[in-house]
């Protein structure tokens, strides 16, 4: 296998640089193989031919051109690409033209025919038109040299107008046109090499200028991404800013809401504390025992409902500015139930009216802040209580159902109309049918912020005014993201 591939080289033509000298060698090595191959075929076919008068010339006309044509490839492979194109020729050439000198036919033999023929194509199409035209010079030589033997020794049995002078010219007339011919190709194949140059280059300069007008493409795009990134950065920037300076507007706006509404609701309890006071600072010793007693707990109301003012007052400023965050805490459903009733009987005034109800066997554990948890309770109750006559219930259930805890507030008061349930949990908004009951429309506000930063919700559900309220709190029972985003209200 080696020693093919080393053949198989051998025989290939050499790579070289320029293109004229690359088709050059190629058409060389090209008809190195086909006359190698024709002779090999001809000297193998010599048994049939032995016999015949010019056996012996083709004889030596076959083996010369076969170890010429070896010096020529031994050349070519060498790199000199002119010299074997100049040896090519001259190896033909001194073949037949000897080969001719020695025939007995002189003009009329065929190695002299073939001389004129084929030596001024092969010298042409290897080594170019100028070699052609020298082929022929020398045919017009070898061809005068051999008239001038014919006349001296005619050969016998030829026409009048084949004598040797007529035979001379017109096989030499004949053999001019083939540099001719020469010319003509040459010129066709430079031109067709010429376009193909010029397709090329058109080619390679049209893939170019692809080339440059898609990174040009790219570069735009890319630069057009990049603006478009920027400009939506600014837009979403623009837009955060007008959010935000829109927040801190309706922030200002309600903090002096909440100044103004709350500054009119302390009017009551103050003046109420305040005349309460006197009352007993200057009357006293003439008070009754039950004057005595309804005048403190008068007071006493009236701070507790300060108090929670301004424990809702402030919820509310930590809702609006995301401040609140859950602490959770695990714990069994039936503990959790009892810290919470325990803390809202002692939280919420008129506790004694309200009625908790959960089982107290089950312990699945749940997650929770019990604080905010309470908070959520404490203003329902609390609503619950103020809507409703004194002689009702207010009824609060605790229960699991699936991954979420159910409570549901339910009293027999007052109701909401039902055009108006809505906007119940809205800040500062209050259902038209409170009548005079005190009160800022804080409580449902923040019992709805307070459930959806801890991931909950929170239904209201009334047949409408008069027909009683439930409020019904779902919560999950376990907090994957603990540190979820805090809701916006």
């Amino acid at each position: 296998m080696i020693n093919f591939q080393r053949v198989r080289s051998w025989l290939d033509a050499p790579d070289v640089l320029d293109d004229e000298a690359l088709r050059q060698a190629s058409l060389i090595n090209l008809l190195f193989e086909w006359g190698v191959i024709f002779l090999v075929a001809t000297l193998l076919l010599w048994p049939l031919i032995a016999n015949s008068r010019n056996a012996k010339q083709y004889l030596y006309i076959s083996l010369v051109l076969l170890m010429g044509l070896f010096a020529v490839k031994f050349v070519l492979n060498r790199g000199r690409v002119r010299l074997a194109g100049y040896l090519l020729a001259a190896a033909f050439w001194l073949t037949f033209a000897l080969a001719a000198v020695r025939s007995p036919d002189g003009l009329a033999s065929t190695p002299f025919w073939a001389l004129i023929t084929i030596t001024p194509i092969l010298a042409g199409f290897v080594n170019g038109t100028v070699a052609s035209m020298a082929m022929t010079l020398l045919n017009w030589g070898l061809g005068g040299y051999l008239t001038w033997l014919d006349l001296k020794d005619p050969i016998q049995g030829m026409p009048y107008f084949e004598e040797p002078i007529y035979r001379f010219v017109a096989l030499m007339i004949m053999a001019s046109v083939f540099p001719l011919i020469v010319y003509v190709w040459h010129q066709n194949l430079r031109n067709a090499l010429n376009h193909v140059r010029i397709t090329e280059q058109a080619q390679a300069e049209t893939a170019v200028y692809r080339l440059q007008n898609e990174e040009l493409e790219e570069a735009v795009a890319f630069r057009t991404s990049a603006l478009e990134e920027s400009l939506s950065r600014e837009q979403h920037m623009a837009e955060k800013l007008a959010l935000a300076l829109q927040s801190e507007t309706q922030l200002s706006e309600m903090q002096s809401r909440i100044i103004t509404v709350v500054s009119h609701e302390f009017r009551t309890p103050l003046s109420v504390i305040n005349s309460s006071s006197e009352l007993l600072q200057h009357y006293y010793e003439r008070l009754p025992e039950e004057r005595r007693e309804a005048a403190h707990l008068r007071i006493r109301e009236s701070i507790f409902y300060l108090n929670d003012l301004l424990k809702d007052v402030t919820m509310v400023d930590k809702a609006q500015r995301a401040m609140i965050r859950p602490s959770y805490q695990t714990y069994p459903f039936a503990d959790l139930c009892q810290q919470l009733v325990h803390r809202l009987r002692r939280e919420v005034t008129g506790s004694k009216r309200v009625q908790f109800h959960f089982p107290p066997q089950v312990m699945t554990p749940i997650q929770t802040d019990l604080t905010l948890l309470e908070q959520i309770l404490a203003n329902l109750i609390s609503n619950g209580l103020k809507y409703s006559e004194k002689e009702q219930a207010v009824h609060v259930h605790f229960w699991l159902d699936g991954l979420q805890l159910f409570i549901e507030v339910r009293d027999a008061g007052i109701g909401v109309p039902h055009q108006e349930q809505e906007r119940i949990f809205d800040l500062f908004y209050r259902a038209s049918n409170v009548d005079e009951r005190r009160g800022l429309g804080l409580g449902l506000f923040i019992v709805q912020a307070v459930t959806k930063l801890m991931q909950g919700n929170v239904q209201l559900h009334s047949a409408g005014a008069g027909q009683g309220t439930t409020f019904e709190v779902r919560l999950p029972l376990l907090y994957e993201l603990i540190a979820a985003p805090a809701p916006q209200f």
